[in-house]
């Protein structure tokens, strides 16, 4: 017998060790190409550097993605599949390593070791090719993102799109291709199914997905994913998202101006704050429809019906094996936690302290802490730490990975969906909610801006 509480502790110390060697190769990787070699290039060569360093910089990205994507899906394996087991009371992965710790490496290595075996009447070329189409928009779509992660850090700056949300969401509607290839190319009735599911899935959800952000960037003003994140500064209160910071009244009445400031922006009148209050809940819904659309795009459950084990065996992977299984199984679980950064980033505040300043700074000690890790050897010699760019980090890996362990939650919990359900779901009610949430949105904040 085991405890809940000893799993429990189990887990937190497995997520932050993870964690803590995850993050600490990405950035020592970065900071060596995008910081300290071009620094020694330029001690050495002078001038004679410049182009050098300028390809050093511009790979740092590419190279951090390549690193980080592999090992962060082994981890996000492990965690799910010990999550899984806590919630369902079993013991989970603990026999590779300490407390199961490497359980997914030996996973990792023994699918590279496997037979990769391409079926009798299959499409060879598009077989083959259909994983490598999956696997790829989960690289490029990620890239503007980094700026947006990582508070506009120098070394991720040039990845900053005016555009950058149309950017990830065409890279996002790539991966069904792959999945419709791999079903028809495998010459297998499921996969084909599998595919042609996943094609009708995408049809259903793509769009209350891509309405839901849209409706964010209306608020905003912008498709700037770096811009949207700094509107959202702050703390909830102070969001510009609502119209030209629709509760910016409220938040200096909390932060110290009392009745007078709250009197203030009374101004405004009561239909102004009835419009602001519809812009919230808009928010509030426009981010449930995004959850619920980008777990249906990637296959989650409950919407896992182009792979549903018990009726189509394995749906659109079920004759792959060895190395292109493993990519299919890299991209699933590396498209999982884009959606969660996007979801971060657009609704959540990215790198953004939620709590506000007045009420942070007042707590005993944070002053000090900030102080000293801003003076501290590694961020003013070294250039290591970055410190605006260290907090808004580990912000935006609590909010992401609580987004991804409550995917995990998700899993556990709800049942898989039929498939007319499913399609029901999404054309007789997400598409027609999104559409008056967007309505709104159009109305309510025209009337803010111009009344506020």
């Amino acid at each position: 017998m085991f405890s809940n509480g000893d799993e429990i502790f189990k887990i937190s110390r497995l997520t932050i060790v993870w964690l803590a060697g995850i993050f600490t190769i990405v950035w020592m990787v970065c900071w060596a190409l995008g910081i300290a070699l071009p620094m020694l290039l330029t001690q050495q060569l002078g001038d004679k550097a410049a182009l050098t360093n300028e390809i050093l910089r511009a790979a740092t990205p590419v190279i951090a993605i390549l690193v980080f994507i592999p090992i962060n899906a082994m981890f996000m394996v492990l965690i799910e599949r010990r999550a899984l087991a806590l919630w369902t009371v079993r013991k989970g992965p603990n026999r590779v390593g300490p407390d199961g710790n490497f359980q997914t490496a030996a996973d990792a290595v023994k699918l590279l070791l496997k037979e990769d075996i391409t079926p009798t009447g299959a499409d060879a070329v598009m077989h083959t090719f259909a994983p490598i189409l999956f696997f790829a928009p989960s690289v490029f779509g990620a890239v503007p993102l980094l700026a947006a992660v990582t508070n506009n850090h120098p070394l991720f700056r040039v990845l900053n799109l005016p555009t950058g949300i149309f950017f990830v969401l065409a890279a996002g509607a790539l991966p069904v291709v792959a999945l419709v290839m791999a079903g028809w190319a495998s010459n297998n009735k499921y996969s084909l199914v599998g595919g042609l599911r996943s094609a009708a899935q995408a049809i259903s959800y793509e769009i209350p997905l891509v309405l839901s952000l849209i409706t964010v960037c209306l608020m905003a003003g912008t498709l700037d994913l770096v811009k949207i994140t700094e509107q959202q500064a702050g703390g909830i209160l102070n969001w510009n998202l609502l119209g030209g910071g629709a509760l910016t009244g409220l938040n200096n009445a909390l932060a110290g101006g009392g009745a007078k400031a709250l009197a203030t922006s009374y101004f405004m009148g009561p239909i102004s704050y009835v419009c602001a209050g519809l812009l919230v809940i808009s928010l509030i819904i426009s981010f449930w429809l995004y959850l619920t659309g980008a777990c249906a795009e990637i296959n989650r459950i409950p919407f896992d019906l182009p792979e549903a084990e018990s009726e189509l065996v394995s749906g659109y992977n079920t004759e792959y094996s060895g190395m292109k299984f493993a990519i299919f199984f890299l991209a699933e679980f590396t498209n999982l936690f884009i959606v969660s950064s996007i979801t971060t980033v657009m609704f959540l505040g990215g790198g953004d302290n939620p709590i506000p300043p007045y009420i942070l700074n007042n707590i005993p000690g944070i002053p000090q802490m900030v102080a000293a890790i801003r003076d501290s050897y590694f961020c003013s010699t070294l250039h290591i730490i970055n410190p605006e760019t260290f907090f808004a980090t580990l912000w935006v890996i609590a909010k992401v990975y609580g987004l991804v362990i409550f995917a995990v939650l998700i899993r556990g919990t709800l049942p898989r969906f039929r498939i007319d359900q499913l399609m029901a779901f999404g054309w007789k009610r997400l598409i027609p909610l999104s559409l008056i949430v967007f309505i709104i949105v159009v109305f309510a904040r025209e009337f803010v801006i111009c009344h506020g």
